[in-house]
């Protein structure tokens, strides 16, 4: 009798391990760290809004506090790209706030999380800390494909089936736009760069969420200065305003940001104070191929924010082709 209840007992055990191991799986993540997590996460703690809370926004994944920024002039806590993208306010969403880049390590512990996404960058140095709270997996913030962090935040939360069918879908809109625009698209360089108001610098963004996906994706390239002075690979850097002429390409970008208050009128006024006589200096000014978005907007990587750079490219490409008819 003994040994049938213990034979019994083994196979309610190994059963329990089974039932676990279904639910759960291991992964590598971008720091290397082979991290077993839950395959289906309840509670989700983000520690870098851009990078991961947007993400996580556009899947519909679930949250259970954020890492905030403070906007301006209001100077509350904000979800940043998650309001300007989805309009979702942090006062409306009762997530747990951790702070700016989510640094307050006993409200993260205090919200129970069943996973924490960090970076690379900013939580490296506490990651065991943070493992010793939930499984913790890190993501790089920037890349030379931004799908390649979405896809894993996606598999890590269960999600990887909605991002394989929408990345599907966005290759198959970047195909159908090079197509329909491929004399304003083919062979064109581009440069996105924001001015520095009293410093006299502009700020080069090469690998900057959303708005240069798309635009490398569109088959647009750097322009010779950038490729003799930056690897592709490179976030980017500040130059001096001094050589703003370096900077024309075929196509310019330039942001304005929301989390400071800024309007798009913002980014004129900036580059007359670093650059005077800059519309001069840049071609893509005085052939209207120069475009002002939001920064936020254009940053977050998620496929809404697909749709407003998108939208902003055709929307001057019309225009172009309706003067010039």
């Amino acid at each position: 009798m003994k040994l049938i209840k213990r034979l019994i007992s083994y196979t309610l055990i190994g059963l329990s391990f089974q039932a676990v191991a279904k639910e759960t799986m291991t992964v590598t993540d971008h720091a290397g760290n082979q991290v077993e997590i839950m395959k289906h996460p309840k509670r989700i703690a983000s520690l870098h809004v851009m990078s991961a809370t947007s993400i996580l926004l556009d899947l519909q994944a679930p949250i259970v506090g954020t890492s905030t920024y403070i906007k301006l002039p209001e100077n509350q806590p904000y979800i940043r790209g998650g309001e300007e993208v989805f309009g979702i306010k942090f006062a409306d969403t009762g997530y747990v706030n951790y702070g700016h880049k989510g640094s307050d390590i006993e409200q993260i512990k205090a919200s129970k999380p069943d996973l924490i996404i960090g970076t690379v960058k900013y939580q490296s140095k506490v990651f065991d800390k943070l493992s010793a709270i939930a499984p913790t997996v890190l993501i790089k913030r920037y890349t030379s494909n931004i799908f390649d962090a979405y896809r894993d935040v996606a598999t890590w939360v269960g999600e990887e089936a909605i991002f394989e069918e929408r990345y599907a879908q966005y290759q198959q809109k970047i195909n159908d736009f090079k197509n329909k625009y491929s004399e304003e698209l083919s062979g064109k360089t581009f440069v996105y760069a924001v001015p520095r108001k009293g410093k006299a610098e502009i700020k080069i963004r090469q690998n900057s969420g959303i708005i240069t996906q798309v635009l490398f994706d569109l088959g647009l390239s750097r322009t010779q200065f950038l490729k003799d002075n930056f690897k592709r690979d490179d976030a980017g850097d500040e130059v001096s305003s001094e050589l703003i002429q370096s900077l024309d390409a075929d196509w310019f970008f330039s942001t304005y940001s929301s989390e400071s208050g800024a309007k798009v009128e913002s980014i004129d006024i900036a580059f007359d104070d670093v650059a005077p006589g800059w519309q001069s200096a840049l071609n893509a000014y005085k052939t209207n191929q120069f475009i002002r978005l939001n920064r936020e907007k254009a940053y977050a990587p998620t496929f809404v924010s697909v749709d407003y750079v998108l939208n902003a490219l055709e929307q001057r490409i019309i225009e172009n082709r309706a003067k010039n008819f």
